[in-house]
């Protein structure tokens, strides 16, 4: 039977380069199986290279470096994108080339088998070895690659596993990291089996009296790897979230040697459950492959019964229910780990954007983690998938190929995204007959999803905006839905220019900010909210105001949801972080947060700032805001009303001019005439005390999972001193380790991987991985002049063990 084991565990990791430097170095490729020098060579010793378990991003492990003088004024988009400027653009974080290693055996008794080595994500060009073969090369850093490695592996010896990384070069402008950043698995099969990504299950169903009976069509591509024809048994077995039996479907079928074949069954569940936002019901496949009377194989594949579509006057529909699409991009590295993203951290952040009332992610710019996938299938958040390189090349189109055959069976993808922004082939024919072969590509895959691109009015050779909305029309006429980045003046023009082609707005702005920060200060790369020197105008309102006023738009993907290593616009060196995001690099909510809650959620929001420590302004005038869902806002300072207001929806309030005094501004909002919430911010003590805040309490004894903690200074009344920035050293005692540290500082350059972090406006984030053993891991806290603290976590169960 199958296995598929996590292969993460126990590699060897060197930071430069050695032999072999390419395919044909030292004639490695004059003779098969001639790999056997440097890098590639058992017998090398490296027992000084740093032992680590992936995913890893040994990029972030460098120091940040100021380059390219000549751009330093130019900290706008797109002009910062240069290509000349990518390391600034990249976070300032310089990339490098890099060598893993790993050694395992396999039993002589297994010699039969075929041997897959499944790797999820490296960047960025890979090399990988196997003993002394060259098994292949992949310039993609987004893309997963399966190789078959069974006629290199030594049954019943050790066998080394050898991968050189190349992450000199850059394949986006924004962070992008380096190393095997994604997990790598180990598979085993008998050589009749079910091919990796092999099953593709549609669905529709019908609503009856009381219930609903979804038709299941179950697509297997069987492989047969034996040097002789086979006749054989599908059984594909389908069950509920209780683990009970609802279906089963059973096809006989035979195989040539040496080829594929696809199997094609179809079954029925009665009284099934969809799949919605609210309550994401999955169902789970298991296939099995029977012959001569044994299960040589079986294969698992998730799935969701639903329906979508976009219709071009009233926009998206789920399980023909309309949905208001309101969505973030997101780019995929978190504070602490760089791009080597846990899965639990992933879920973190996908439970973060649940919280806010987001209801659907955009993975910005390229294919996202399968776990990330995971996630939004069982929290209900949909997805628009987005391919990296808009191309019709031979290696791109396999590229979108690989992203489609191996993620198609999430519910959560309601659109394929073919690229973004491709501001120079927008409006050439070029760009038209490009469209139109990776469509057919993604059609011959899946014809259930529509596919779209985001597509952005400016022409990037000229540097200029366009705003005739036919400018385009060429090259996106055969998308079945419009992305359109930006251009909310156009959105209109293009809806009755187009009237037939549904709209998704796949970016738009939100609202540069620095999380806690009040003053804009460009050399401590610190921006407010509401200043009107920024000019910043309110865009992220505008735009989401106009997509809920008008229902031909399907929904909004807001550029970001969290702040990301790179694209330090409006500033740039020493700053080296975008700060477009909802939520920082560590997850943190800044205020306009809860601009989006108020209006993306169902919960009572009522949110006032700035914070009230200003200790040099006393007497004088600041402005006060709010967000909130309320009908009316009444504000007090120190118990006295500064007066109602009326909120409109969709925007804020604002009340100019308070003077200045300590003490406590209460906000009161009103559903009607009736009192909802209220909420208050106070002027602090002096920093007193640290606390330590687990997002979980008990994790996963495997050496995979984390806690990922806020830690928060504390006035001696147990509130945040918003303006704290003590320096906190950690220690972690027991079955855990520290994997990594963040504050959310846009200007930081303190290193991710130390053990200790300055606190930024009164927080940083400490996480931590379990190692293998169960028990408790005792997590200490200390800084000079306040009161230390710990926090204990359980490290607890097995999910299994690891190659």
């Amino acid at each position: 039977m199958r296995e598929k084991c996590l292969f993460d565990r126990d590699w060897k990791f060197f930071k430069g380069d050695m032999p072999p430097y390419n395919d044909t170095d030292d004639g490695g490729r004059i003779k098969t199986g001639a790999y056997c020098f440097g890098a590639t060579d058992l017998t090398l010793d490296d027992s000084d290279w740093v032992s680590l378990h992936l995913p890893h991003d040994y990029v972030l492990e460098g120091e940040f470096t100021y380059s390219n003088e000549k751009f330093k004024d130019k900290n706008a988009i797109p002009a910062m994108e240069s290509i000349d400027n990518y390391l600034v653009t990249a976070g300032s974080l310089p990339g490098g080339i890099g060598w893993y290693r790993k050694k395992f055996e396999l039993l002589k008794s297994e010699e039969g088998k075929r041997v897959y080595i499944q790797l999820d994500g490296i960047y960025r060009d890979s090399t990988v070895y196997l003993n002394n073969f060259h098994v292949g090369h992949k310039d993609s850093g987004f893309t997963g690659v399966v190789y078959d490695v069974t006629d290199f592996i030594r049954f019943g010896g050790e066998n080394l596993i050898s991968v050189r990384v190349d992450a000199t070069g850059h394949e986006g402008w924004w962070y992008n990291g380096g190393g095997i950043y994604r997990h790598v698995w180990l598979i085993k099969t008998d050589s009749l089996h079910i091919a990796p990504g092999g099953t593709f299950i549609t669905n529709y169903f019908q609503r009856n009296e009381g219930s609903i009976t979804a038709e299941v069509n179950i697509e297997i591509d069987v492989v047969n790897k034996y040097f002789e024809e086979k006749s054989f048994k599908v059984i594909s077995r389908i069950y509920d979230q209780e683990n009970k039996q609802v279906a089963q479907v059973e096809t006989d079928a035979s195989i040539k040697t040496w080829r594929d074949t696809k199997v094609e069954q179809k079954a029925f569940i009665d009284d099934a459950k969809l799949w919605s936002l609210e309550n994401p019901i999955l169902y789970r496949a298991v296939t099995t492959i029977v012959f001569a009377d044994r299960e040589v194989d079986s294969y698992e594949t998730i799935f969701g019964v639903r329906s979508i579509r976009f219709d071009v006057n009233n926009g998206f529909y789920l399980n023909d229910e309309p949905v208001k699409i309101k969505g973030v991009c997101c780019h995929q590295d978190h504070a602490g780990v760089g791009v080597a993203v846990t899965d639990r951290i992933n879920e973190f952040r996908m439970e973060k954007l649940k919280e806010l009332g987001c209801n659907a992610y955009r993975s910005a710019h390229n294919t996202p983690t399968p776990e990330l996938l995971d996630s939004c299938d069982k929290l209900g958040i949909l997805v628009v998938c987005e391919n990296r390189f808009f191309s019709s090349s031979k290696e791109d189109l396999e590229n979108l190929q690989n992203m489609i055959l191996l993620n198609r069976n999430h519910p959560s993808i309601i659109l394929w995204s073919l690229g973004n922004e491709e501001t120079s082939l927008q409006f050439k024919p070029e760009g038209g007959r490009i469209v139109r072969s990776m469509k057919a590509i993604v059609r011959n895959l899946d014809t259930t999803r529509p596919v779209t691109a985001a597509n952005c009015f400016w022409d990037s050779e000229n540097q200029v905006h366009y705003e005739d909305v036919d400018t385009f029309v060429d090259s996106i006429k055969d998308l079945d839905v419009m992305g359109f980045n930006y251009a909310h003046e156009i959105w209109d023009k293009y809806h009755e220019y187009m009237p037939n082609q549904p709209i998704v707005v796949s970016e738009a702005s939100t609202m540069f900010s620095t999380r806690g920060g009040y003053e804009t200060d460009a050399d401590k790369s610190v921006i407010y909210l509401m200043d009107s020197k920024t000019e910043l105008d309110h865009r992220g309102e505008l735009q989401w105001k106009k997509v809920a006023e008008n229902p031909y738009l399907s929904g909004i993907f807001v550029w970001t949801g969290f702040d990301y290593r790179g694209e330090p616009s409006p500033f740039s060196w020493p700053s080296v972080s975008s700060q477009f995001g909802i939520l920082d690099s560590c997850g943190f909510p800044k205020d306009f947060y809860y601009y989006y809650k108020a209006w993306w959620s169902n919960e009572t929001v009522l949110h006032i700032f700035p914070h009230w420590n200003w200790p040099d302004k006393l007497g004088e005038p600041i402005d006060v805001h709010c967000f909130s869902n309320c009908d009316v806002v009444e504000l007090f300072l120190n118990g006295v009303s500064l007066g109602k207001k009326d909120m409109q929806p969709n925007w804020h309030l604002s009340w100019e001019a308070v003077l200045y005094e300590p003490g406590t501004l209460t906000a009161k909002g009103y559903k009607g005439n009736n009192p909802a919430y209220e909420c208050k911010v106070e002027t602090t003590g002096s920093s007193y005390r640290l606390e330590l805040l687990p997002d979980r309490a008990v994790i996963q004894a495997d050496g995979i999972d984390v806690s990922i903690i806020t830690v928060r200074i504390l006035d001696d009344q147990g509130r945040v001193v918003p303006t704290s920035a003590n320096l906190i050293e950690f220690t972690v005692e027991g079955n855990g380790k520290i994997l990594g540290v963040g504050n959310g500082n846009p200007g930081s350059h303190e290193s991710d991987k130390s053990h200790d972090r300055q606190a930024f406006n009164g927080l940083c984030q400490l996480i931590v991985q379990s190692n293998v053993n169960s028990g408790a891991i005792t997590v200490h806290a200390i800084s000079e002049g306040l009161i230390a603290t710990t926090v204990k976590i359980e490290a607890a169960g097995i999910r299994g063990l690891l190659p």
